[in-house]
């Protein structure tokens, strides 16, 4: 309260009125203190805030935070939390209810950040209960309060006993749940009701909340996988966003959401796109974009809405989806007779692949393909061949889909010689498999498999002008069977992998990969200095020779200078530590290299200036590391009588 800036124009000077006049009751010579700002709202007088004017100001402040106003928290008193929005900020009162009047106990406020200015104004006020609750997180949690805002939408939303709307947006189902955590009864009361917290979310301070950036970013993580689905290569989220912005009925929509005038809960914004519950809003000129996307490889009117209804949304999308189909020259060259009435129902497996349908189709288009389909999850798998099907053909495609999947209980088939030969039988009794066969003549009692194949079929006439090969087309048809809802909501890969298969759809989601770096506690660290034995190759040999680490490169990676000075890298795999002397020092070297004497020093350069330096790691010989020098170095040494240590008795020195 104490950084609250001054009014800035008439508008700021009755904002901040407002909220004196709340606590006036508590405020000694009220009138005369307000005077000077008073006479600010005159009409015909020219706003300049002069003297008086800041001096009331800072007496106004000072009074609302003096012990006559502001009081201490108190366990044993009544809390009530008020919370409001503005365009620029949020902000939030708590207060204690003595002698039936609310005297306050902390004021709060921020600045809302430029995505925050986006939001919806619904969602600016979830925004600002949820920063006070966190805010004021050690007064609240534990003991109930009384939560008050001036949105009425928003009160039925968070009410405590009130059950979540199905179409409610991302943002406010994860601000709901948050909330559940907490005692509370929430009460709904008019804007000029609550002038005071009015007046500092037009004022805001400059604050974060961590909790609230890690909450929304979950929000907003999931919703930019909802755009990533339906992208492709015309449409992404910087294109829906533009478009968004250039039809005038989302304009309209986004200039309500944001100024208040559309409370409806099912509508949110992220970065521009805005959505519908979980599902991305198209704008005209994209839609038939977006219908052609869901229409490849020609799944049909069910489909094509099963899979909107996932992804996308606009006015009329059931009537536009239903139009494309019927107007569809291959998808009417394919369309199949009405169901026949089901004649045999199968029970319900209780786990996936324990039972599997079986059937070959074919030739077509010159080729065979055997389908496979879990009764369970409807999980499909096509393997395509040239040659006339035989039953060993037939064993090898169904060992290469079991490798994968694991062996099923039951397999049903028709009658076909191939199912019913001694080696076919043979090779279900070895893996334990049962095989049911359906009634002669009557395919319908394999209904799942005969089902996929028709739909393969149909497929593959729809596609006979796109120039790919046969077995991609399979593949694309394949895939996108997979991950096509069914009619109960799930796709076969959900229901079966338990996740859903990414497609092309899904790339107009914008999508963040987090970096993630692995580090093995357990490999072995050497420090720059120490003595090392080095793993060394010589004409394909290996062998060893000694050295000082000279650098650290990353994790499992170190320079060593070998003891004539040459220098190369290593991997910890090939290094030890080591307490073997240096042959060109006196002392022996456990750790950190000794400085070095004089007489060594000179010693050593004498040597590089008579002897071939070896070669730079960076230019080494193309047939083998070089050859170190075997002609032993004469040291001079001080005349100083040396005595080892006793550790060091059985020690022969150089």
């Amino acid at each position: 309260m104490a950084k609250l800036p001054r009014p800035k124009n008439v508008d700021e000077v009755r904002r901040f009125l407002g909220m004196v006049t709340y606590y006036s009751r508590f405020i000694p010579n009220m009138a005369t203190i307000t005077h000077p700002l008073r006479s600010l709202l005159e009409k015909g007088n020219k706003f300049v805030w002069s003297k008086q004017s800041e001096e009331a100001f800072i007496k106004l402040k000072q009074e609302i935070l003096h012990e006559r106003v502001l009081v201490p928290y108190d366990q044993s008193l009544p809390l009530i939390l008020i919370c409001d929005a503005s365009p620029t900020g949020v902000a939030a009162v708590l207060s204690h209810i003595v002698d039936g009047c609310e005297r306050p106990v902390a004021f709060i406020s921020r600045a809302l950040t430029k995505a925050e200015q986006n939001y919806s104004q619904l969602d600016r006020e979830a925004l600002a209960i949820i920063f006070a609750v966190d805010k004021l997180f050690m007064y609240l949690h534990g003991r109930e309060f009384t939560l008050v805002t001036d949105n009425r939408p928003l009160s039925r939303i968070f009410h405590q006993h009130a059950k979540t709307p199905a179409m409610t947006s991302q943002r406010l189902l994860r601000y709901a749940s948050f909330l559940q955590g907490f005692n509370y009864k929430l009460e709904h009361r008019k804007a000029d009701q609550i002038a005071h917290v009015d007046c500092l979310s037009r004022a805001p301070l400059s604050a974060s909340s961590k909790f609230l950036h890690f909450l929304d970013k979950e929000t907003k993580d999931i919703q930019d996988q909802t755009i990533n689905e339906i992208s492709s290569i015309s449409i992404t989220a910087t294109s829906v966003a533009k478009e968004t912005q250039n039809d005038d009925e989302f304009k309209k929509l986004k200039e309500s959401l944001l100024n208040g005038g559309n409370t409806d809960p099912e509508y949110s914004i992220q970065d521009g796109v805005l959505f519908k519950g979980t599902r991305v809003m198209i704008p005209a000129t994209l839609r038939d974009a977006v219908l052609r996307e869901l229409h490849h490889t020609h799944i049909g009117v069910v489909r094509m809405k099963q899979l909107a209804r996932k992804y996308c949304f606009w006015k009329e999308i059931d009537s536009d989806i239903e139009t494309l189909v019927k107007s569809c020259p291959d998808c009417a060259m394919i369309r199949r007779c009405p169901p026949k009435v089901e004649t045999h129902k199968w029970e319900d497996p209780i786990e996936n692949f324990q039972r599997v349908h079986i059937d070959y189709a074919g030739p077509f288009q010159n080729h065979y393909f055997l389908v496979l389909v879990d009764a369970k999850s409807k999980w499909p798998e096509i393997k395509v061949i040239k040659q006339a099907p035989t039953s060993d053909i037939t064993i090898s495609l169904l060992q290469s889909i079991f490798s994968t999947h694991g062996l099923p209980q039951i397999m049903v088939s028709d009658n076909a010689t191939i199912f019913q030969s001694a080696v076919f039988r043979t090779f279900c009794e070895n893996n334990g498999i049962i095989q049911k066969f359906i009634a002669p003549g009557h395919p319908a009692t394999n209904g799942l498999a005969e089902r996929h194949i028709q739909t393969l079929k149909r497929k593959l006439k729809a596609m006979q002008n796109e120039k790919l090969p046969l077995r991609l087309k399979v593949q694309e048809i394949v895939t996108r069977y997979r991950a096509t809802p069914l009619s109960n909501g799930k796709s076969p890969a959900n229901l079966y992998l338990g996740r859903d298969l990414r497609i092309k759809l899904d790339s107009i989601r914008p999508t963040k990969l987090k970096k993630s770096e692995v580090v093995n506690p357990k490999v072995r660290k050497l420090g720059v200095g120490e003595r090392v034995q080095v793993r060394w190759f010589s004409k394909g040999v290996p062998t060893w020779k000694f050295g000082t680490v000279l650098q650290k490169l990353g994790n499992i990676h170190y320079s060593i200078k070998l003891d004539n000075n040459y220098v190369l890298k290593r991997h910890i795999n090939q290094l030890y530590k080591s307490m073997v002397y240096d042959q060109n020092q006196p002392t022996l070297v456990t750790g950190n290299p000794p400085q070095k004497e004089p007489q060594i020093e000179e010693v050593i350069i004498q040597r590089n200036q008579t002897q071939p330096q070896a070669p730079s790691e960076s230019q080494p010989p193309a047939s083998a590391e070089p050859q170190l020098p075997e002609t032993p170095l004469s040291i001079r040494r001080s005349n100083r009588v040396r005595r080892l240590p006793a550790r060091f008795q059985d020690h022969v020195p150089y």
